[in-house]
């Protein structure tokens, strides 16, 4: 027998958490990390709604409470309650029975079932069948759409990374050059940019898509926590079904709901018709459970129970809009202590975001300065989760981003200085001391 493996020439998979790894390892006392993918408490644990709480014990507290997944190809009551959280009770795809979906192992298994199905049986006379993804999420949702099929994956350009704002103009130039039926993948809500779309912008992203004949795949993720209402937040899926697209929703109860350990999620479509609907929804029943993609039964009834209890969904809707109100103030802080601390580079950007995530514009230098000069650690792109900053670390983290900024080249400087009002720094060179406490 042979004392090599079958297995030896299998290379070792990069990891997607080497910034996170790389904290843990660091051993030093004041080390920060801003990273994290859940809303994050004052208190530094991850943030769950008082009305999710109160149905969790709830559910555990009932004696006929069956663990069994459901079956069957009516849809659930959490399809049913997502449909109208997303599109509105009064939605015309709702009154017409065309819309409808699949539970699924949250957003993530949601866009796999997704891509599967649009992969065999979306525009068929075309093999290559197009894809088009943001810039800044291509890397993280390229493979899920690669491994289902496609081959002919684009990107659109969406962040400016000079004005540091969204730039609609390329994102429709590239839309425009993009091939005909592409299926474009569109973020709502907490967009990683943190950069919200307008009304009027989305608009013409739909007559640019309806002219070129593209589908629509919109992730939709902690919806309520954008603008601190689920209706704002769901509007341009909804002003798309008004335009009569037919479309696929992704849509994940992590975040909005504090369910992190569940993956509770759906897999929404809106097709022309009723007859379409239901052969759409079989084939997608059968991929979930082909690759054991069912979210979790007691997440799900967590979900469901709350959208189906008008008390409980109100004070769940309530605790979004404070939720909102907290991430607004950490944004005005961040950006007038950085103001304070004698910042001469702009960082209203920083405030005009909205969500959970922020792109600070801090290039992938000064990124590499924090971490290991000052102990800071974000994500390459410079993009942070805001709720990572609270009383204990803002104070301190400012300071360091000061000092990152003063690391690059004199010539950069007196560009810069010469497009942003420059800040005098009385304290002078920054001595890195105890932040106080403030509250959020």
């Amino acid at each position: 027998m042979t004392t090599l493996s079958l297995f030896s020439d299998i290379p070792e998979a990069s990891s997607d958490n080497l910034v996170y790894e790389t904290f843990i390892k660091d051993t030093n006392e004041k080390k920060v990390f801003l990273g994290q993918r859940v809303l994050v408490s004052e208190n530094g644990y991850p943030w769950v709604p008082y009305p999710v709480k109160k149905v969790c014990r709830q559910l555990l507290d009932d004696p006929l409470l069956s663990y069994e997944l459901e079956q069957g190809l009516e849809p659930s009551s959490l399809i049913s309650r997502t449909c109208e959280l997303t599109v509105g009770k009064n939605s015309i795809a709702l009154l017409e029975n065309r819309i409808g979906g699949v539970q699924t192992l949250g957003s993530i298994g949601a866009l796999k079932v997704g891509a599967d199905f649009l992969y065999q049986w979306y525009n068929r006379h075309d093999p290559k069948k197009a894809l088009c993804l943001m810039s800044s999420t291509c890397d993280k949702y390229c493979q899920i759409f690669r491994e289902s099929g496609f081959t002919d994956v684009n990107s659109y350009r969406f962040w400016n990374s000079k004005s540091k704002r969204l730039s609609i103009s390329d994102m429709l130039e590239d839309l425009k050059k993009s091939p005909d039926f592409s299926i474009i993948f569109l973020q709502m809500a907490c967009c990683p940019a943190g950069m919200q779309i307008t009304t009027k912008e989305w608009t013409e992203i739909a007559t640019v898509m309806k002219e070129k004949k593209m589908f629509p795949f919109f992730h939709l993720q902690a919806q309520g926590l954008a603008s601190g209402d689920v209706d704002t937040d769901a509007w341009p899926l909804r002003y798309f079904v008004q335009e009569g697209f037919e479309l696929f929703c992704a849509q994940s109860f992590t975040t909005n709901f504090g369910l992190y350990g569940e993956r509770v999620g759906c897999l929404l479509a809106v097709l022309k018709s009723n007859e379409e609907l239901i052969c759409v929804r079989s084939q997608l029943e059968r991929l979930v459970q082909v690759k054991s993609l069912e979210s979790p039964a007691f997440g799900s009834r967590i979900v469901a129970t709350v959208l189906n209890n008008a008390s409980y969904s109100k004070e769940w809707k309530d605790s979004l809009k404070s939720a909102v109100q907290r991430l607004m103030l950490i944004r005005a802080k961040t950006n007038e202590r950085l103001k304070v601390l004698g910042s001469w580079e702009s960082w209203e950007h920083i405030t005009e975001q909205t969500g959970l995530f922020s792109y600070t514009g801090l290039t992938p230098a000064r990124v590499d300065f924090l971490a290991k000069k000052t102990h800071v650690y974000l994500n390459a792109d410079g993009s942070i989760n805001i709720t990572c900053l609270n009383p204990r670390n803002l104070e301190y983290v400012m300071q360091c981003i000061i000092q990152a900024v003063q690391q690059i080249p004199e010539e950069e400087v007196k560009e810069l200085k010469s497009d942003y009002k420059f800040h005098n720094n009385e304290a002078g060179n920054i001595n890195i001391k105890e932040s106080k406490k403030q509250k959020f």
